[in-house]
């Protein structure tokens, strides 16, 4: 009789293990494609991009279409235009610059204006505010709480006095942009976010170490983070508090808590944008976001 239960018992383990490689095929419905603005621009003296894409259906990992045969225009409060071309019909809309002239000017309110596929989109991005970057300082440190030893950074900022300050703080190792979720820098007048009640300081510890990589391993454990001889560049950009809500979304969206199909997941949702239809079709409202930043730069290379 044992014997017996032991075998019913091993029928029903055997079951279960068969039916966990059962594969399941989810229709997922797709909708129609959304437009999307990537319009993030600097007041450096340099060619500035405008990117129309269509979004994907959320399990298509094929390249995004492009939007192109759009006329884009920004211009400031004076009635100064400039304007976007495509030349190379790639959805990339570039602004020349001369090398002297820039888009954002302290305290100007620029106008992003898309016309395409019969539709115009308008967007609005005040100029704010950034401090200077004081100093990238490298230092080793020995291994520690699961960390490796090696090479860590910090970047030193220092908040002006003044509530209501939006920072977007992007690093770039040997020439490539930090863009993993994790390694998304925001701050909010040095902080975290305006629930912080702090203004005028020096950036707090979490967000100058914001600038080291999060690179693991095949098994899991974190690199170093720096090298002897690597090359680090720096970028405090200066957003509106919208545009640091945006951020927040997209970070969320990216890197959602629990993964796809865990049941404590957050939810999927379209990230609030500050472009909208102006001309009141709510059924073809666009993605993405209108930005104009000022903008700090510092650059240092890791030595022993």
């Amino acid at each position: 009789m044992n014997r017996f239960l032991k075998f019913i018992g091993f029928l029903f383990l055997n079951s279960l293990f068969f039916s966990c490689e059962d594969v399941i095929d989810i229709d997922v419905e797709s909708g129609p494609p959304i437009l999307a603005i990537d319009a993030w621009l600097t007041n450096q003296p340099i060619n500035q991009t405008i990117k129309l894409r269509y979004s994907t259906p959320y399990f298509d990992s094929s390249k995004a279409p492009v939007g192109t045969g759009a006329t884009v225009t920004v211009s400031d409060e004076n009635g100064k235009v400039y304007s976007f071309v495509d030349p190379d019909q790639d959805g990339d809309y570039v602004w020349e610059s001369n090398g002297t002239d820039s888009i954002g000017i302290l305290d100007m309110e620029y106008t992003l204006n898309v016309i395409f596929d019969g539709e115009t989109y308008q967007a609005k991005s005040l100029v704010k505010r950034v401090p200077p970057i004081d100093s990238i300082f490298v230092e080793f440190r020995e291994e520690d709480l699961g960390f490796p030893e090696g090479y860590y950074a910090q970047v030193f900022a220092k908040d002006p006095v003044g509530n209501g300050d939006s920072y977007w703080i992007r690093t770039y190792k040997n020439g490539e942009f930090l863009n993993k979720p994790v390694e998304i820098n925001l701050s909010y007048d040095g902080g975290f976010s305006a629930g912080s009640n702090i203004d005028g300081i020096t950036f707090i510890t979490p967000i100058r170490e914001g600038i080291n990589p999060f690179d693991e391993d095949e098994n899991g454990d974190f690199l170093a983070p720096y090298a002897i001889g690597d090359h680090i560049k720096v970028e405090v950009l200066s957003i509106t508090n919208e545009a640091f809500d945006y951020m927040n979304e997209v970070k969320i969206q990216i890197d959602r808590p629990g993964g796809i199909g865990e049941l404590f997941a957050s939810p999927i949702f379209n990230v609030t944008s500050n472009i909208e239809n102006i001309n009141g079709n709510n059924e073809d409202k666009p993605l993405g976001f209108f930005a104009v930043s000022n903008i700090s730069i510092a650059e240092t290379t890791v030595v022993e």
